[in-house]
This record gives structure tokens, C-alpha cells and sequence, in this order.
């Protein structure tokens, strides 16, 4: 570091103080300029104020969702507590919601417009907040559709290329209004999304963005992070299962016909639907994400215990 020379003491030592980093450049650039005047030298950067830096909070200019392992995914528990992401499976048309009233557990209240979300939209949605966590939220997040493919276990053929592609679509023209007791959300599942260069193209680098906002549905245990690989091993109503029991620190005893509400079933059948319960239990039993997962068949109560 630069040293500046301010005297002598008795015995003849040099006295020294230390200069700051932006004194130091500036003595520096002074010194190269004078010895070659055609270079040019810049002005040293000024330290990043305090007001720049990256909080997890309302009142921030830059607001960034928790950090979680590179194992989980983080997802709000309002949005896994009811039918927003349905058990629908591929065979069966989409059907177009406007402003609906979601069901959902008492305490939160969730209207949505924008085509049926399914357990596959989930699964992107996942993946895309999994990325923006490291970054401020509203900033570009860049991936390859290849990337995120292989991240979601799909084939990375052109069939999952532009299922994928409409999934995103999907998620950018969406509204959500979210209200409970500890706050809310207005607006869409992912605000931006740009796959195209600028003649048109398709682009290597898909960029999507969050709306800044949404970290209010990421407060302190407002979220559940979820063991992403042993998701990927699941069904669709296991998934939805999987995320639903992930926001309850102790599940309680569930009638049959609420969980068949809540997960947006089309099953007209009870029995039916009932024995796609008993195998997605099962599933989770597996997974060892259950110790216990049963139906009671006195009361037709799901009772499950977490491991």
C-alpha cells in the first residue's frame, strides 16, 4: 500500500501513515499520467453506499429470496396449501380461469386468472425460483432450456423443448391475489420471459424474471423447502401431497373428500379416487417422507406422520 512520507523523528526513521484505497489510486494515476500524458486514467469507483446492498426485506432497494441448499427447492406454503397447481394429468384439456376463487386451507384466500396450473408447472416454477434465490429479485435469470430440462428430469428432445417453453408461457400470463392473515401477494407467477433474440429467433439463453414483491410469500416460516430429487420420484398426486404435508410441521387427520377438494381432482369416482390415495401414500412411505400414511376407513380420514 502507498505510503506517504511526513517527517523524521529523532533517530532518523521515516514517520509513515497509511492512506486510504481511494487516496492511493489517485496518487497512482497521478504518477502514471505525468510519466505517459497520453494514457488515460480513470476515476477511482466509489464504495457501494448501504443503501445498495441486498436485504431480505420490504423496505430494500434490492430485495433477495432465502438461501437454501442446492439439495431443496423453496416454495410458500400458500401456494401448496390448496388447488392452484391441480393433480390434472396430460391427457385432459386445460381449462382457462378467470379471476376463480382457488380452494384452499381456511386462513389464506387465493383468486387466479390464467390457464390450470398442474404439478408438471410446479415443477418449472420450482426450478426457476431455485436459480433466482442467488440474485436480487427483478434481476435477469439466464439458463439454457437444455440446463433446465436436464435439471427437471425431462427428456431434452424438441417435444419437452416446447413443452417447456409453453410451461414458462404459462407461468408469465397468470395473475394471483393472495391474502391471509399474514399478508399477501397481487400479481403473476413470473413477470417476464424472453426466449427469442432480437430477429426473432429462438436463443440459446432463455432470461425470465420474479416480481420483486413475491418475497412476501418467502417470510420466516412462510415457506417449506422440499428435497428436490425425491420429488422428481413421484406422481402427481404424490407431488401434490409431497408439498402439502412439507407446509404442515404436524400434519393432522384429513377427511378424504377435503383432500380430494384440495388437490383439484377430476376423479368423479370416491372409490376410485380413494385408491389413488392409498398408492400415492404409498409412494410417499417409499420416499421415506412418511413414517405413517393411511385412510381410516371409520371416519375415511387420511392420517399421515412425517419422518
Amino acid at each position: 500500500m502507498s505510503k506517504k512520507t511526513i517527517g523524521k523523528d529523532p533517530k532518523g526513521v521515516k514517520k509513515t501513515k497509511r492512506l486510504s484505497l481511494e487516496a492511493s489510486l489517485q496518487v497512482l494515476g497521478e504518477t502514471l499520467q505525468k510519466n505517459n500524458p497520453e494514457m488515460l486514467v480513470t476515476k477511482p469507483i466509489a464504495p457501494k453506499t448501504k443503501s445498495n446492498t441486498i436485504t431480505h426485506g420490504k423496505k430494500a432497494d434490492n430485495v433477495q429470496l432465502p438461501i437454501w441448499s442446492e439439495a431443496r427447492r423453496g416454495i410458500p406454503n400458500d401456494l401448496v396449501r390448496g388447488a392452484l397447481f391441480t393433480v390434472g394429468n396430460c391427457r385432459t384439456e386445460r381449462a382457462f380461469r378467470k379471476n376463480i376463487t382457488i380452494a384452499t386451507l381456511s386462513g389464506v384466500d387465493v383468486a387466479y386468472t390464467g390457464e390450470e396450473l398442474r404439478q408438471d408447472d410446479e415443477d418449472v416454477f420450482l426450478q426457476l425460483v431455485h436459480l433466482a434465490r442467488l440474485i436480487p429479485l427483478g434481476a435477469p435469470i439466464q439458463f439454457t432450456a437444455h440446463s433446465l430440462l436436464k435439471s427437471l428430469a425431462w427428456a431434452t428432445n424438441k417435444p419437452s423443448y416446447d413443452r417447456l417453453k409453453r410451461t414458462v408461457q404459462r407461468l408469465n400470463a397468470t395473475g394471483l391475489e393472495i391474502s391471509s392473515k399474514t399478508g399477501g401477494y397481487s400479481g403473476s407467477l413470473i413477470r417476464d420471459f424472453n426466449w427469442r433474440e432480437e430477429d426473432g429467433s429462438s436463443s440459446r439463453v432463455w432470461t425470465v424474471q420474479l416480481e420483486p414483491k413475491i418475497v412476501s410469500l418467502f417470510g420466516h416460516v412462510k415457506y417449506s423447502q422440499i428435497i428436490w430429487e425425491k420429488r422428481l420420484e413421484l406422481g402427481n398426486l404424490a407431488k401434490w401431497l409431497h408439498s402439502f404435508y412439507y407446509s404442515h410441521a404436524q400434519p393432522y387427520p384429513m377427511k378424504v373428500e377435503t383432500i380430494h377438494l384440495l388437490c383439484g381432482s377430476t376423479t368423479k369416482s370416491r372409490a376410485k379416487f380413494r385408491q389413488l390415495l392409498k398408492k400415492s401414500l404409498n409412494e410417499l412411505l417409499t420416499i421415506d417422507f412418511l413414517m405413517e400414511g393411511s385412510i381410516n376407513k371409520v371416519d375415511d380420514k387420511v392420517y399421515v406422520t412425517r419422518a
